[in-house]
């Protein structure tokens, strides 16, 4: 009985008093979907950040080349990547799923009257499968046409529009890479800017062997693009550069981390090796 006189008298204060009442479910409503509309955008903005994240590979790690250091201090001069660091980490590596060379330039290419300068990838077939991309058109390169140095090559997806040609269409097509013949055998998906100078769209992939024997004529790698077996792996992997330490020591941690770990380490006495300062 109690509970119908409460809701009785609720709702003649409602009808007594519409335009207050009113007001105040639209208050409530307006509250309500702005929260909801701001949970909505915060969630949309993060799925966001995942895929394009997703779309690098969370488990990637990037080597590049560098100063040399002796005790803290650098060199003059720089230290090259080569194929013997590439196949050091492939065989000693304890926490990589793949390593992949990648030996680049920007070059002319051609196609009938259209010219473009791009950035040429000579690299491994496995580059396609760690940098999370597919082929929408053609096929990859295979490791067979890598041995063979094969004149074959791979497109961004924006390449075929920069050439003014269809993606299907070009497909056994040749074009010129630094005057030599290559023969069209693929198109990969688009990845988009990641908000760099470098569009990944808009290059092409040559076989590794190809292009350190016919295109480029050296085996400096720009950089080597390692994969780590899973997301817990990540901080183990940059141990995987010590492989040569003693024979390359730009292969230590990146020098920021190298200074933090020198910093916090206590002092030694140089007289008494292992010994610290603070020790008796």
């Amino acid at each position: 009985m109690l509970l119908g006189e409460i809701v009785r008298v609720a709702l003649e204060a409602l009808r007594a008093n519409k335009l207050r009442s009113l007001l105040t479910m639209l208050g409530i409503i307006i509250g309500v979907g702005a929260v909801i509309t701001m949970i909505a955008l915060g969630s949309g903005a993060q799925k966001a950040v995942q895929d394009r994240i997703q779309a690098l590979g969370p488990t990637l790690l990037s080597i590049y080349p560098g100063q040399s250091f002796m005790r803290g201090v650098a060199s003059g001069n720089r230290v090259s990547l080569t194929m013997d660091d590439d196949t050091a980490l492939a065989n000693n590596a304890r926490y990589l799923s793949a390593v992949v060379p990648e030996l680049s330039s920007n070059l002319q290419v051609q196609k009938a009257d259209q010219n473009i300068n791009v950035t040429v990838m000579g690299t491994t077939p496995n580059y396609a499968t760690v940098h999370n991309y597919t082929v929408t058109a053609g096929r990859m390169f295979t490791a067979g046409d890598d041995a063979a140095r094969r004149r074959v090559a791979v497109l961004g997806s924006a390449v075929p529009q920069m050439l003014n040609s269809n993606r299907d269409a070009m497909i056994g097509q040749d074009v010129l890479i630094r005057s030599i013949s290559f023969e069209i055998i693929g198109v990969l998906s688009e990845k988009g800017s990641q908000g760099s100078f470098f569009n990944p769209d808009e290059q092409i992939l040559i076989p590794l062997q190809t292009a350190r024997y016919r295109v480029m004529g050296t085996d400096r790698l720009r950089d080597i693009t390692v994969q780590a077996r899973d997301l817990n792996s990540m901080n183990l992997a940059p141990a995987a550069r010590h492989h040569r330490a003693g024979a390359r020591p730009e292969f230590d941690e990146p020098r920021d981390a190298r200074d933090r770990a020198r910093d916090a380490a206590p002092a030694q006495d140089p007289a008494r090796p292992g010994q610290r300062l603070s020790d008796p």
